[in-house]
């Protein structure tokens, strides 16, 4: 049975939604979210500290594996793992960016040992999983992982449900966090200028290492969120730093509204690409939008700068 929408024009149209397409966009609604919050962590780090993060996805795969030992070992719902999964990726972003990534800046070598670092964390990262896990897919089974809501046709199982409003919500406290409390405005000075800010006062390392810290931490929420109803495995992370790339350039850089809506519009993207020309083109169609957002962002700023 499909959807009758009545529109509200003088010759009143009827509409038939078919419940698949829906449930499709509802999926990819779902999925974006995910992708939203890794997004906003990675428009973090590059925002305030200028350093492109190429592993940003280990970090969710982090979060993932917690959650994973956390109810294979201890039987508890991997929900459970969230406090532990915050403190642990809190923790070690912090040790990575003191003693790793701030020496390497103060430096000055340049973006490109920057690069070199991150993709050096990504394998280092990948190659411990796969000694400790080895390359095995792991998943999570909770008494109600195929339980579900059922709203005429749609069917949303509970464990998508949940994850999905918990990422909701916290993107949504970190865009209140960064706008409302000084720390938060500390933040956004030193990504608008470092200068600027370090002039009035603000410890710019500090905030690097906190920048650096809340960026991570966001890849392992989703990751521990994710595991609800997703496949870990040690090459996980590839995927998601493709997509947390993706959402920087469609929602701009620094702006986390619109990170948030750029990783629902791709899982909106990807899902129904994968719908309406085959999930084995689902790549295809992600990349190719990518390749189009770029060059029409380059064309603008040429026409910007004839024009100026």
């Amino acid at each position: 049975m499909g959807f009758i929408i009545k529109e509200f024009f003088p010759k009143g149209r009827i509409v038939y939604m078919d419940p698949i397409i829906i449930q499709v966009i509802m999926n990819g609604l779902i999925i974006g979210g995910f992708y939203s919050l890794i997004g906003i962590g990675l428009n973090i780090i590059f925002g305030v500290m200028d350093v492109v993060n190429f592993a940003q996805g280990e970090f969710l795969m982090i979060g993932m594996y917690i959650a994973y030992l956390v109810n294979n070992s201890l039987g508890l719902d991997p929900y459970y793992a969230l406090p532990l999964t915050i403190l642990v990726l809190f923790g070690l972003g912090l040790i990575l960016q003191h003693y790793i990534i701030t020496p390497v800046v103060k430096k000055g070598h340049g973006h490109e040992a920057q690069i070199f670092l991150t993709v050096a964390f990504m394998m280092f990262l990948q190659n411990i999983a796969l000694l400790v896990f080895s390359s095995n897919y792991y998943s999570v089974n909770t008494p109600y992982s195929s339980r579900g809501l059922r709203i005429l046709d749609i069917t949303l199982t509970y464990p998508k449900i949940i994850s999905f409003g918990v990422a909701i919500v916290l993107a949504s406290i970190l865009f209140l966090f960064l706008k409302y409390t000084d720390t938060g405005r500390a933040l956004r000075a030193t990504a608008q200028n470092r200068v600027g800010a370090s002039i009035v006062g603000i410890r710019i390392e500090r905030m690097y290492i906190l920048a650096f810290a809340i960026g991570v931490t966001l890849a392992g929420i989703a990751g521990n969120l994710l595991v609800t109803f997703y496949y870990v495995y040690p090459t996980i992370g590839n995927v998601f730093t493709n997509r947390a790339f993706i959402v920087v350039v469609m929602g701009g850089l620094g702006s986390i509204p619109g990170a948030l809506i750029g990783g629902l519009l791709l899982g909106l993207l990807e899902t129904l690409g994968s719908f309406f020309i085959g999930a084995s083109y689902k790549e295809t169609v992600v990349f190719v939008t990518f390749i189009i957002i770029l060059i029409v962002r380059r064309t603008l700023q040429m026409s910007q700068r004839s024009v100026a």
